[in-house]
């Protein structure tokens, strides 16, 4: 229970880092900031099954 309520806290106050991010769905293009968790969910899930994330260097 307090390990439940410590993660959630964490989770509040820690940012994860994130990236620009090309996203593009198979009909159009977006440009969001992903954190690495999001970026794997899109590359693995058969949710997102056509889906491509590129990581924009030029703006990092």
């Amino acid at each position: 229970m307090i390990k439940k309520i410590f993660r959630i806290i964490k989770s509040v106050l820690i940012k994860e880092k994130t990236f620009p991010c090309i996203v593009w769905d198979g009909k159009k293009m977006s440009y969001p900031h992903l954190t690495n968790k999001q970026i794997k969910e899109i590359e693995e899930s058969p949710k997102y099954e056509g889906w491509s994330v590129i990581i924009n260097e030029d703006v990092i």
